[in-house]
């Protein structure tokens, strides 16, 4: 009989499941343990049973694997965000590249692509340029950390995370010293009263410019002063304000209101100069961004005079990298704010072709480009006003991109959007995915309509946790 809520078991975990839970077998019946590493002989419990699989908690190490190491953060155990920090790194990697081929193969049904070797970080530790730090109550004294693994009320106190640079946990020591001092009060969800909310600290490795957002329920008198409190023991860029009147327990809100320095820092990826705003989407391991770009660049092998497409394109880090060679580049993203942000950089790097739009990328595609009386770049604006430089007569025949970069978020790219996206007639496209699960998904799709699957490079931006990034290219058959 499958094993039921209640039951204790002993059980020999072999293998990972996407997402990082140890899995084991009673019979042949899959369990998943959260905090299991393979070659752990654990002594769990069962919580969950559902028809083809159980879930357990792990209750204590009866042999442990050869491949568990000690905790390095001593917050480890009680943080949620580095499920891994005891699996040996080289132990991570080899999982997440299988983890990649298995979700090709059992979800895309492609058994036979190429993936190349993981690229992994010659030192996984303190890789993160941005944090996001929650204000808690411990005993009635203010606390600033992570929520405890698990619940969305307890905040863990986190002097020192091992994954941020020192300036960033040295920044949050002195916000939480200075709002002690100050006797500001944490807000509490649960009467929806209180000021500080959450702490977000953003760090350029390229720049070494340090910008801090405090997000608070409202604006405050003691604004200047906690800032001058905070510079005089980390010394920072830009401090802000950000206020969230909400109960969303999230770092959102209208701002940021600038109370020392510029609303933004810069960041280099790839050898591209970005200014990213205080509010901007931006890979959170600059170092292996700069190996993830570099990988999609050479498997697009933009075309000199030949359009490039790049769709999510965020604040054009990538579009930016592409205009190198291509001419012109299209990005399209949702998000205004973040568009505002790409056209600023292509600006301030001299660019002039390159044209943005924002909106629903699924929805921009809709009418592509046919020769007759549309082009894409009609659709796209720069300062109110079509492109100038990018502007083609009706009667000149649509002439499709060399290549589509798409960096989707973790959903993936909708049918919809994908079919439209196949419709532009690239010679190439360049999917640059979080999501394993997603790109097995979107590769399937894919093959459907004319594009192979050829190559994979898995590329480890996130060590001591489960998540993957991939680059993969798909080349049009003939």
């Amino acid at each position: 009989m499958p094993p039921k809520p209640g039951d204790i078991l002993e059980l020999a975990i072999d293998t990972l499941a996407y997402g990082g839970q140890g899995i084991g077998r009673v019979d042949g019946f899959v369990v998943f343990v959260r905090g299991a590493l393979p070659g752990d002989l654990a002594l769990v419990e069962v919580t969950r049973r559902k028809s083809g699989f159980a879930e357990a908690r792990l209750i204590s190490l009866v042999a442990p694997s050869p491949r568990r190491t000690p905790f390095r953060c001593d917050h480890a155990p009680d943080a949620g965000g580095c499920e891994w920090q005891t699996f040996d790194y080289s132990g991570q990697l080899e999982f997440k590249h299988r983890q990649v081929v298995e979700a090709l193969a059992h979800i895309g049904g492609l058994d036979h692509v190429t993936v190349e070797p993981i690229v992994g970080m010659a030192d996984p530790w303190r890789y993160r340029n941005k944090m996001e730090y929650s204000f808690g109550l411990d005993g009635g004294e203010p606390v600033l950390g992570m929520h405890r693994r698990g619940s969305w009320r307890e905040v863990v106190d986190v002097p020192d995370c091992h994954l941020a640079p020192l300036e960033i946990s040295r920044a949050r020591q002195a916000v939480l010293t200075a709002c002690r001092a100050l006797e500001l009060p944490v807000y509490s969800s649960a009467a929806h009263i209180g000021l500080l909310r959450h702490l977000v600290v953003r760090r350029g490795l390229a720049s070494g410019e340090l910008l801090l957002n405090l997000f608070v329920t409202e604006r405050f008198p003691e604004e200047r002063e906690l800032a001058e409190r905070v510079a005089a023991e980390q010394p920072y860029t830009s401090f802000a304000v950000t206020v969230n009147e909400t109960r969303a327990d999230a770092a959102v809100g209208v701002g940021p209101f600038m109370i020392v320095g510029p609303p933004y820092f810069h960041e280099e990826l790839a050898g591209v100069r970005l200014r990213v705003p205080a509010l901007a989407f931006l890979q959170t391991n600059s170092e292996m961004c700069g190996v993830l770009y570099e990988t999609a660049l050479r498997y697009a092998a933009p075309a000199a005079g030949r359009s490039a497409y790049d769709l999510y394109c965020g604040i054009g880090s990538l579009s930016l990298l592409l205009a190198r060679q291509a001419a012109p580049v299209y990005g399209l993203e949702l998000q205004d704010e973040a568009i505002a942000a790409a056209a600023e950089n292509a600006r301030l790097a001299g660019r002039t072709d390159i044209a943005f739009a924002a909106g629903d990328v699924r929805k921009l595609l809709l009418d592509p480009p046919t020769g007759r009386d549309t082009d894409i770049a009609r659709l796209i604006e720069a300062d109110g006003k079509p492109h100038q430089s990018l502007r083609t007569p009706a009667t000149q025949p649509f002439a499709p991109p060399a290549v589509i970069v798409t960096d989707p978020p973790r959903a993936g790219m909708a049918r919809k959007a994908v079919e439209r996206m196949a419709l532009l007639g690239a010679e190439r496209i360049v999917f640059v995915s979080c999501n394993p699960a997603t790109l097995a998904a979107n590769a399937a799709q894919l093959a459907t309509i004319g594009y192979r699957l050829t190559t994979v490079t898995p590329v480890d931006m996130f060590p001591h946790t489960h998540h993957i990034e991939a680059v993969a290219l798909f080349v049009r058959e003939a």
